[in-house]
């Protein structure tokens, strides 16, 4: 029989994630600051929605997948003994390898499979893929639309016969809020602009840590322009330390949440739940940040006015392609033009990829043996290179932006030559097809929102 163990401290499972909420266990993190990933290298994060006929696409939650895409599962305590896949299932359920000397942080831990792998677990949870999917993603899809089967205005409803988990086994839900005690009215989750899963409050505001002089620390922040800027997050006059969180007293008598010993504001300058705009406003400031996204070297998140953040690549503002597709509303606000993951890895490398195009429409490629990792995946191009994409759809620069913050490329349309060759034609066809709409067919050029 085929048995699992930790490898390492048989208790190592059960202290992670307390660990972790306390400081942090990750064994390569020098300093109490540092802030481990949110995934091992090889392993993605997808966001899993349901395509609406009148809106933008509707987020239902983020699931996790292997370097391909495809879905993680993980058996429920009781249907294999709690310990995951074990003796001949691991055919029909491949687990999902851990590199040699792999070791456990955050809500990661390696598995010592009886065969002598190593196998990732999250939240203690052992994790496979299905041999039966497929098309990476769809059993996590198919999940999304049975939950969401009476949602109005709906497409895409979940098919008869469609491929959904067996008995027993359940999709894997990036869920970090999971493995941390916190008090009423604080909360955590994924903040695409900051690249970062953060402490947030009630209202979903993104929270933030003073990280300058001690003694200003202690007394959270009492000057007038400080307090301008930063607002504290307020505990209740009842409110008791929990976890890594603790009540701090300030000068003028009230009181405060403090994570790790410094306490915690909300920045005046985020608008939306959402925002992140406190983490270029003082070099003292810092996210409150449980882990960090996986993004390639050289790209970060920049403001675009009218436009809103968008990810960029030495300054210069990154695209992503998509099929011409019925869509209603505008495209250019926070989460208003979010394609869905599937059609995105169709398209894959293919949204530019002839000599006219090419002039155009750059490929960000991947260098050295970089990994999917995150919500960056290294999808194949057909001259044989390799390309980044970002949620699903393959990135590029353009041309005519020569300059930081400049976005010449938004909103430009590639039409599909309907005069053209069988190549041509063909390609129309796929695109058409590939967007569901017979309209007309091409590319839509969108700048990469984070």
């Amino acid at each position: 029989m085929m048995r699992l163990r930790w490898d390492g401290p048989a208790v190592r499972c059960a202290v992670v994630a307390a660990a972790f909420a306390a400081g942090g266990p990750y064994p390569a993190l020098a300093e109490e600051k540092a802030v481990p990933p949110a995934v091992p290298p090889g392993v993605t994060l997808v966001e899993v929605v349901r395509e609406l006929q009148a809106s933008a696409a509707q987020l239902l939650w983020t699931r996790l997948g292997d370097e391909e895409g495809r879905t993680l599962l993980f058996a429920e305590d009781g249907h294999t003994g709690g310990a995951g896949c074990v003796d001949g299932c691991a055919a029909e359920f491949p687990p999902l390898p851990a590199p040699a000397g792999a070791e456990p942080f955050a809500d990661w831990s390696p598995l010592r499979r009886g065969d002598g792998r190593l196998q990732w677990a999250y939240q203690s949870r052992p994790l496979h893929t299905w041999s039966r999917e497929e098309e990476p993603g769809e059993v996590a899809t198919n999940v999304g639309l049975a939950e969401t089967a009476n949602l109005k205005l709906a497409e895409r409803p979940e098919a008869a016969g469609a491929l959904m988990p067996p008995p027993g086994w359940r999709v894997a839900r990036f869920e970090p809020a999971r493995s941390i005690t916190m008090p009423d009215g604080i909360d955590a989750g994924l903040v695409s602009s900051a690249q970062a899963v953060v402490l947030t409050d009630f209202a979903g505001f993104t929270l933030y840590a003073f990280d300058g002089d001690a003694a200003f620390d202690g007394q959270t922040c009492s000057d007038t322009g400080c307090g301008m800027r930063w607002l504290p997050v307020p505990a209740p006059a009842l409110a008791l330390d929990v976890g890594g969180f603790r009540v701090v007293s300030r000068v003028d008598g009230s009181r405060q949440w403090a994570w790790r010993g410094r306490p915690l504001y909300r920045y005046r300058g985020d608008l939306l739940p959402g925002d992140a705009h406190g983490r270029a406003a003082d070099a003292r400031w810092r996210l409150a940040a449980l882990s960090e996204s996986f993004r390639p070297p050289r790209v970060a998140v920049t403001a675009l006015e009218g436009y809103g953040d968008a990810l960029s690549l030495d300054g210069i503002t990154l695209y992503s392609g998509s099929a011409f597709q019925k869509y209603w509303g505008g495209r250019n606000l926070r989460g208003s033009f979010k394609n869905a993951y599937r059609r995105g890895k169709r398209l894959g490398g293919d949204a530019c990829a002839d000599e006219e195009c090419l002039r155009r429409w750059r490929p960000f490629r991947v260098s050295g043996e970089a990994r999917s990792t995150g919500f960056w995946e290294v999808v194949a191009r057909r001259d044989g290179t390799r390309q980044w994409a970002y949620k699903g759809y393959a990135l590029y620069t353009y041309a005519d932006d020569e300059a930081p913050g400049q976005n010449r490329g938004q909103a430009t349309y590639t039409f599909a030559k309907l005069e053209g060759g069988p190549d041509d034609l063909e390609r129309a066809a796929w695109l058409a097809e590939l967007g569901e709409t017979y309209g007309g067919a091409g590319v839509y050029w969108n700048v990469a929102k984070p």
